[in-house]
C-alpha cells in the first residue's frame, strides 16, 4: 500500500491537483496509485517482450 501512496503523492505533486480530503485519501490511493502502477507494469512488460523478440531475431 505504501507504493500506491507514494505514487499518489508523486502524481499530486507533479500535476498540482487538489489534494483529496482525509476520508477520500484511501480511495484516491487505490485509483490514482493503482492506475499508475498498472501503466508502469504494462510499459515494462511490453518493453521486455520487445527486447526479447528483437534479441531472438524474430
Amino acid at each position: 500500500m505504501k507504493i500506491l501512496a507514494w505514487l499518489m503523492e508523486t502524481f499530486i505533486t507533479t500535476f498540482g491537483i487538489t489534494r483529496p480530503r482525509p476520508e477520500q485519501e484511501r480511495t484516491a490511493q487505490l485509483l490514482i496509485g493503482g492506475f499508475l502502477l498498472a501503466v508502469i507494469v504494462t510499459v515494462a512488460a511490453i518493453t521486455i517482450f520487445l527486447l526479447v523478440e528483437i534479441h531472438a531475431g524474430h
